[in-house]
């Protein structure tokens, strides 16, 4: 379903379905002026990879929020947002100097609805066709405490999937998946799905998954953005935001030992080990 911020001041009401996009913005006005564009959209989904493309949108001077994603799958409550409250939904922004969309994937439920999760990877994949994306990347991390990556001893901040169609040449510290390197390991969700979809409809496609220590290590997200920029060939100022990444990453892992010498203290454990199987 789709409905539009004017449709919408004009009387029509506002539903929400599976999936429903909603345009803040004139769609026919937009899409006529992107239409010789080539165009890129980088997507990041719970739990970490929607910390890149939020950043990014920061840092473009000129991005523009165009589209929100609705869904009745989403979480049932209402959020705080500056002095309102708003039902969820994902984001869509857009640089038209930089010519890049940026997807803040910001709710994790339809991942654990594999009809949902499939339908919105598709639902978005369409969409990125509509708008004249030419390259999509996802962005997601990757433990290399996990087997087979513990046996490599290249020093790799990220790997990156290649999706039908796809041929780019891989940039120094970073290392193509292929099934001999990862076996039977998958990127999961919608990491995995929205490229899938994407590269079916002839969209060059990649999932960059950034390297860390363990599953909510940040720097494995300033990582995937530097591989993207590369990949990408966008050349953006990005110091601020992975200076901001690293330094999370240590406060994280501070109060971590201090909870640990806390609970050791007590004969207590504190923590679970590394996933052994999520990839995005």
């Amino acid at each position: 379903m789709r409905i539009s911020k004017a449709e919408e001041e004009v009387g029509r009401s506002f539903e929400i379905e599976e999936f429903t996009v909603y345009w803040n913005i004139d769609e026919e006005k937009f899409k006529e002026k992107i239409k010789n564009y080539e165009n890129i959209l980088i997507a990041g989904f719970p739990p970490m990879g929607n910390i890149i493309p939020y950043h990014l949108k920061e840092l473009l001077k000129d991005s523009e929020e165009i589209v929100n994603l609705y869904s009745y799958d989403f979480p049932p409550v209402a959020e705080a947002h500056e002095e309102e409250f708003e039902i969820p939904h994902d984001e869509i922004w857009y640089s038209e100097e930089r010519r890049l969309y940026c997807y803040i994937g910001k709710y994790p439920e339809t991942e654990y609805i594999p009809k949902a999760a499939y339908k919105q990877a598709e639902i978005l994949a369409h969409l990125a066709k509509e708008l004249c994306v030419k390259e999509l990347y996802t962005v997601g991390v990757i433990l290399p405490s996990q087997e087979p990556f513990r046996k490599m001893n290249e020093e790799v901040e990220a790997y990156i999937g290649f999706f039908e169609g796809s041929k780019k040449d891989v940039p120094d510290r970073i290392k193509k998946m292929t099934r001999k390197n990862i076996g039977r390991y998958s990127i999961i969700r919608k990491t995995g799905l929205l490229p899938g979809f994407a590269s079916k409809l002839g969209i060059e496609s990649y999932s960059i998954l950034g390297v860390g220590k363990y599953p909510e290590d940040l720097r494995a997200c300033a990582g995937a953005l530097r591989a993207f920029k590369k990949l990408a060939r966008i050349d953006l100022e990005t110091t601020k935001i992975e200076e901001m990444l690293k330094e999370s990453a240590e406060a994280v892992e501070e109060r971590i030992r201090k909870q640990r010498e806390r609970a050791a203290y007590r004969g207590e454990g504190v923590g679970a080990e590394p996933s052994h199987y999520m990839y995005g």
